[in-house]
Order: C-alpha cells, then sequence, then structure tokens
C-alpha cells in the first residue's frame, strides 16, 4: 500500500510499511518532471505551455517551477493538471488520453504512486511545417485580373 504525505512538506512516501533502513520520500517538484517528461514523450505534443509564475523568481512564489505541470494532493490522491501546445493537425482527444495513459503508467511504474486525475489542457496549436512557398521580394504580388473592379 502507498501512502502519500500532506502537501505541506511537499514530499511524498514511496512505502507505509516500516523499512529496514529507512523510508523513502520523493520530492513534489520530482513528481512534476516524470509527469513533464512523459508528456514530452507523446506524438503531437510541441511544447509544455509556460505557467504565469514561471516569470516570477523563486524567493517571490514558493512554487517549485516545472514548466506545464502543476501538482495536487487530496484525500483521493495525486491529481495533475499539464498545459500543453500541440501540433496542428494531430486528433486532440487521442493525443490527451495518451498523455493522461502515459503520466500515470510512468509514476506508478516509478514510484509507485497512483495517480487519479490528469486534466490536459490544450493551451496552443503550431503548424507542423513552415510556409517555403513564399519568395520574399514577391510578397505583394498577385493576379490583377482576379481582383474586383
Amino acid at each position: 500500500m502507498v501512502k502519500q504525505a500532506s502537501l505541506a512538506n511537499k514530499n511524498f512516501l514511496l512505502s507505509a510499511e516500516k523499512m529496514e533502513d529507512g523510508q523513502t520520500m520523493v520530492a513534489r517538484h520530482a513528481l512534476e518532471l516524470i509527469a513533464q517528461a512523459a508528456t514530452l514523450e507523446v506524438d503531437g505534443v510541441a511544447a509544455m505551455q509556460t505557467n504565469v509564475y514561471d516569470h516570477f523568481p523563486k524567493s517571490l512564489t514558493n512554487i517549485a517551477k516545472t514548466k506545464g505541470v502543476l501538482l495536487e494532493n487530496d484525500e483521493d490522491g495525486l491529481n495533475f493538471d499539464v498545459s500543453v501546445v500541440l501540433h496542428y493537425g494531430v486528433v486532440v482527444p487521442k493525443v490527451a488520453f495518451a498523455i493522461q495513459q502515459l503520466i500515470k503508467k510512468n509514476l506508478a511504474d516509478l514510484t509507485g504512486l497512483t495517480v487519479t486525475e490528469v486534466n490536459v489542457n490544450i493551451a496552443g496549436l503550431v503548424p507542423d511545417d513552415t510556409n517555403d512557398t513564399l519568395d520574399p521580394d514577391h510578397l505583394f504580388d498577385h493576379d490583377l485580373a482576379k481582383e474586383p473592379s
């Protein structure tokens, strides 16, 4: 059975069983990094969205700065909010489901902790390719015959 410590100390106890050599704790920031790495592994994810508090110095916020991931712990378990930027043209529900499943799997495999909820926020889309057909010397050339008179 896995037991989770309170958010006050920001560490999570990995095993409720008393171990001979001591206990193993994992920091909140480490769990957020695992979720971030899992998210970036999913095909279709271009980047993680920057949070507003990422722009403030740590001395002002007391929030660990893991880009695009926020962890909350409640009585039901671990809840993650991830904000991503996707490549244009991907099937959004499919990518979001893949993110949710990989975060849950990686956290279970690496720490033994159970994730109860993963909320995926799509912050934006970026095109997969750039338009290389534009000629910078002829940006405003056009066919005058197609314009209305």
